[in-house]
């Protein structure tokens, strides 16, 4: 962020999250788990394949409303 155009030109940024990072660690582990019943909604893939998950979004061609992409698994 460029702190001194914000300033200048008095532009306002407001942040916000929904969780802490306890609760955001506890519910990744129950996914990854299991414990949250079928996913099927979800489709995951590789970080890189980032580019051509949000391609394939935008085309429609996704079957699934989530992508969730694996650092992991570069």
């Amino acid at each position: 962020l460029n702190i001194r155009r914000m300033t200048l030109q008095e532009i306002t940024f407001i942040g916000t999250y929904t969780y802490a990072m306890d609760d955001f660690r506890e519910t990744a582990q129950a996914i990854f788990d299991g414990r949250l019943g079928p996913l099927d909604w979800i489709e995951t893939r590789p970080l890189a394949d980032g580019a051509e998950a949000f391609a394939a979004l935008r085309a429609g061609k996704v079957a699934t409303p989530k992508i969730v992409l694996r650092p992991w698994d570069v």
